[in-house]
């Protein structure tokens, strides 16, 4: 295992090198660059953008562009984020604990609630009640995000007011709506719940419905195995062949979905957090694209990449632990 685990970790190395070098290329790929903006107000004068090409390290040949980009990144100097006209690294801080919450509740939620219907209806596949969730999760499967986001945006906040239409937070609206006092020990509480529960839902309805149907295939294949059979002819009961030998099994899919999306709540659902104006990393990354904030939204996504890679590490390891023939 010792061994297994040391040849992963220096693949991931090794990945995040060459990810980190593509995010460069890709930076210095797209039209434009962080002071396009700069240079089209006529009240900016040229010594001063040729100051900001000097502080941003534009004026620098290739090469040494992509030395210190790279040197950047590996030691957490993300430098100036000029859109937000404050260090790149304060941005991430403020906007990441909305996104785990927001995200990390909702992959929580998913996979708990997700694993047991599936264990559940592909245990006693068949009947009505699988018919049924199987269509219903099918549904949901499908839809695309935007659409089912925006739908209960119109119908509980538009229409019925059930929820607020956006933000993270709201104070005032929060105490008008509630009827509490700001200075209540639990209104925070309130507040971003109420702002997040939205969100939430819907996040929750579509991601549940793909852990279901991963979970219900995987435990049908695994119900076909022969050690399956012989645990039945030993005379175990049902509730032990399903919780030793066919869940254990089937959920090796299930640790590698589950890695990968607790990796990727860090960079939320982009559209999602567009549509409910949820400022979180994903929003603050598409509007740092938008405004051609290469530093922050850089940074934004070396982050993305560093956790996806941690992720695929920590559900070889998970696999390596459930399965022993993956080591060898």
């Amino acid at each position: 295992m010792a061994k297994y685990l040391a040849n992963r970790i220096l693949q991931g190395v090794v990945t995040v090198f060459i990810v980190t070098s593509l995010i460069f290329v890709l930076f210095e790929a797209m039209p434009g660059d962080p002071l396009s903006r700069f240079r089209a107000d006529p009240t900016i004068t040229k010594e001063r953008i040729a100051q900001l090409e000097q502080e941003f390290g534009l004026n620098k040949p290739y090469h040494e562009r992509y030395v210190i980009f790279m040197t950047n990144m590996f030691t957490g100097k993300f430098g100036q984020s000029y859109s937000e006209g404050r260090p790149v690294m304060d941005v991430i801080a403020d906007r990441l604990p909305r996104t785990l919450l927001l995200f990390g509740a909702e992959t929580i939620v998913v996979y708990l609630f997700g694993v047991m219907i599936g264990s559940f209806i592909g245990w006693k596949r068949g009947g009505a009640i699988e018919g049924a969730t199987v269509v219903t999760s099918l549904v949901f499967y499908n839809m695309p995000s935007f659409w089912i986001g925006l739908i209960c945006i119109w119908v509980f906040s538009f229409q019925l007011g059930w929820f607020p239409l956006g933000r993270f937070s709201g104070p005032a609206e929060t105490a008008q709506h509630f009827g509490i006092s700001e200075n209540a020990w639990y209104f925070t509480g309130v507040d971003y719940l109420w702002h997040m529960a939205l969100p939430l839902i819907v996040l929750v309805l579509i991601g549940i419905a793909g852990v279901i149907l991963l979970m219900r295939t995987s435990l049908l294949e695994v119900m076909g195995e022969d050690y399956i059979l012989t645990a039945k002819a030993k005379g175990l009961t049902e509730r032990q062949v399903r919780t030793r030998h066919a869940n254990r099994n089937a959920y090796l899919p299930i640790v590698t979905s589950f890695t990968i999306s607790l990796a990727l709540a860090i960079g939320g659902a982009l559209i999602l957090e567009q549509i409910f104006t949820y400022y979180g990393l994903g929003y603050t990354y598409l509007s740092a694209l938008l405004r051609q904030d290469h530093f922050l939204a850089g940074a934004i996504l070396y982050i993305i990449s560093i956790l996806v890679i941690l992720a695929n590490i920590m559900a070889d390891i998970l696999y390596g632990w459930l399965d022993p023939r993956v080591r060898m």
